[in-house]
């Protein structure tokens, strides 16, 4: 009798051990799962979308916006002309000796000028590499004037490179425009420069 009741107790002493036990959940038993739930549950927060459509989107043209600027500076006459042309070929002039003038392109060299115009990609212009060498100088010499330099940018001042010789055309038709809307009485580009009013002389 004593024995059989030493084996019950043995029974309700497995018994609670069995119930009272700790339960183990899976992340625990792998460390790395509950990371692996936590990364796959949480979503990243969205990318921000640049192009057309959207709020505060980006966008970027390669391409010239106008009105288009040319500027001429430099030369024995010291040139400093400035001229404004709109896409529609209306150009506003202003150099040394002429302000106000406006000028209108007839219809084929508008079209002409304009379309090869806004087909150029704008580049990155290279930095040029500073070189050693110098040139000497003769002090007998008489001074030499800068060059004509003739410069396009785009309505967002970017600059347009019309140097390459692939450009010829277009180069040509900007100097020839430039040359004729800044002369005393335009020879081909059909302009009005106001008069300059009439001072009376005083009494």
């Amino acid at each position: 009798m004593g024995r059989t009741g030493l084996y019950v107790g043995m029974a309700i002493a497995a018994l609670l051990t069995g119930g009272c036990g700790v339960a183990v959940s899976d992340a625990d038993a792998l460390p790395g799962a509950a990371a692996h739930t936590s990364a796959a549950t949480t979503q990243a927060p969205p990318k921000q979308r640049f192009g057309a459509g959207g709020a505060g989107s980006v966008t970027s043209s390669d391409s010239p916006a106008f009105p288009l600027v040319l500027r001429r500076t430099g030369g024995i006459a010291g040139f400093d002309d400035r001229i404004v042309l709109d896409a529609d070929g209306r150009l506003r002039v202003e150099t040394r000796s002429v302000h106000g003038r406006v000028c209108t392109l007839a219809g084929p060299l508008q079209r002409q000028l304009v379309t090869l115009l806004a087909t150029l990609r704008l580049g990155v212009p290279l930095a040029e590499t500073p070189s050693d060498q110098f040139t000497q100088v003769d002090p007998g010499a008489a001074p030499e004037s800068d060059p004509i330099s003739i410069s396009v940018t785009d309505d967002h001042a970017r600059d347009i490179d019309l140097s390459d010789p692939s450009l010829g055309e277009i180069a040509g038709l900007v100097a020839g425009l430039v040359s004729d809307v800044t002369l005393s009485a335009p020879a081909t580009t059909r302009c009005t420069t106001p008069t300059a009013p009439v001072v009376a002389p005083g009494p």
